[in-house]
C-alpha cells in the first residue's frame, strides 16, 4: 500500500515536536508493516533535514505553488499529486486537509491552540485555522488526536459533524541513561518558547518563591530560541533579584536534549496549554520528577506518576518544587513513578493502531461530502 503523508512538519529545516514524532510513527510503521511504502509530500526543498531518510520505503516530493491566502497547496496541489502518484490513502498529518480529494483522507490533529485563547495567532490565522479543521472534518474517512483532550476540543468546535475521532497517543523512546552533565550545579528544568500559552513567567515566579531556600540552584529554561526573548526572559529575572539563576541555553539539538533531562532535580511545567505535551513524556521516561499543570491534555500524560498544579498559582507550584527538593526518598519514589509511566506510551503501539487506520481509509473509499 502506498501511504501519501503531508510531512512538511518532518521535510525542513529543524523538526520541532510534531515533525519528530511524524518520523517516529512512520519509521515504527515501516518496521511493523513491510508492505507499506510512503510518499512525503513537501513545501518548498531548501534546507531540508535529513532526518526523513530512516524511515525504509520513503520517498519524498516537493512542490510549490502560489495562493497562500486560499492554501492553495493543501487544497489543490497535494490532493492533486497524491492522486497523479497512485496513493492508496493520504495522511494529512497537521491538524487541516484539502477541501476535495479523490484519494481517502486520514487526518491528524494535534492540538486546537488557535481556538482555545489568545496565543498569539491574529484573526485571520484563526479563521485560517479553523478552516483548514472543517475541510478535514468533512472530507475526511477518519480522525486522529494524539490526546482525548483534543478529541474533546475538536468535538465542542465541530458538535455532530465529520468522520469518527480516534485517539492515538504519541509514543516515547527510552534512551539509556549515562549522558555529560550539561551543567555543573543542581537544576529546574523548564521548557519554555515565544508562545503566552508555554507560561515561562509563570515558571520564574515559582522558582522565586523557593529561591532563598536553595542558593545554588538553577532554573534552566529551554526552547527559547529567538535571542530578544531569552534578553527578555533575562531581564525580567534581574528584577525579581534572580540575576545569575537562570540559564538560557538558546536552541538545543535533539542530541543535547537528553542530557538536559537526564540530569535536571525536577520538571517544572506550566503550560497553560498543550495538545499532547510530548518533552514532558521524554523528560518522565529519565525518570525525572515532574511539577505540572492540572490542564488540558498533562494530566492525561503525567496520570498519578507527578504533581499537578494550577499554573496561574506561583506559590502552589513553587511548594511542589520545594517538595521535590527536600524531600531526597519522595523524589526517588516519583522519579521512578515517571520512569514507569512513560513506558506505557510505546510507539509501536500508535504506529500498528495508525496503520489500522490508513487500511481501513484505503478501503473504504468514502464518498466526498
Amino acid at each position: 500500500m502506498l501511504v501519501g503523508v503531508d510531512a512538511t512538519s518532518l521535510l525542513c529545516a529543524q523538526p520541532r515536536g510534531e515533525g519528530r514524532s511524524l518520523f517516529r510513527l512512520y519509521a515504527e510503521m515501516a518496521r511493523l508493516r513491510p508492505d507499506f511504502s510512503f510518499l512525503l509530500f513537501g513545501q518548498g526543498a531548501s534546507a531540508v533535514s535529513d532526518l526523513w531518510q530512516g524511515i525504509p520505503r520513503a520517498t519524498v516530493s516537493f512542490f510549490d505553488l502560489p495562493g497562500y491566502r486560499w492554501n492553495t497547496w493543501e487544497n489543490l496541489g497535494l490532493p492533486w499529486h497524491a492522486w497523479r502518484a497512485g496513493c492508496d490513502v493520504l495522511h494529512c498529518a497537521s491538524s487541516g486537509a484539502p477541501m476535495f480529494s479523490a484519494v481517502p483522507v486520514v487526518m491528524t490533529v494535534h492540538d486546537l491552540i488557535p481556538l482555545r485563547g489568545d496565543d498569539g495567532q491574529s484573526l485571520g490565522e484563526k479563521a485560517f485555522f479553523r478552516r483548514r479543521l472543517a475541510n478535514g472534518m468533512r472530507v475526511a474517512s477518519a480522525v486522529v488526536t494524539v490526546s482525548a483532550n483534543t478529541r474533546s476540543d475538536l468535538e465542542a468546535a465541530f458538535p455532530g459533524g465529520g468522520a469518527p475521532v480516534e485517539v492515538i497517543h504519541w509514543g516515547c523512546d527510552i534512551v539509556p541513561p549515562g549522558s555529560v552533565r550539561p551543567l555543573d550545579a543542581e537544576y529546574v528544568l523548564a521548557l519554555g518558547g515565544g508562545a503566552p500559552r508555554k507560561n515561562v513567567s509563570g515558571t520564574l515566579r515559582a522558582f522565586a518563591t523557593i529561591a532563598e531556600r536553595y542558593p545554588d540552584l538553577k532554573l534552566v529554561v529551554l526552547g527559547m530560541g529567538r535571542a530578544d526573548l531569552s534578553h527578555e526572559l533575562t531581564a525580567q529575572a534581574e528584577t525579581m533579584g534572580l540575576a545569575g539563576r537562570l540559564v538560557v541555553p538558546g536552541f538545543v539539538s535533539d542530541s543535547e536534549l537528553p542530557a538536559w533531562f537526564e540530569h535536571a532535580a525536577c520538571l517544572c511545567y506550566l503550560s497553560l496549554y498543550e495538545g499532547f505535551g510530548l518533552p514532558l513524556l521524554e523528560a518522565m521516561s529519565f525518570g525525572v520528577p515532574v511539577v505540572a499543570s492540572s490542564t488540558s491534555s498533562i494530566p492525561e500524560v503525567v496520570g498519578d506518576a507527578g504533581l499537578l498544579v494550577d499554573p496561574l498559582d506561583a506559590t502552589a507550584a513553587g511548594a511542589a518544587i520545594d517538595r521535590v527538593l527536600r524531600d531526597r526518598e519522595f523524589r526517588r519514589q516519583l522519579g521512578d513513578a515517571a520512569r514507569m509511566r512513560a513506558v506505557d506510551f510505546p510507539w509501536h503501539v500508535a504506529a500498528d493502531r495508525m496503520a489500522k487506520i490508513l487500511i481501513a481509509a484505503a478501503k473504504s473509499r468514502r464518498s466526498l461530502a
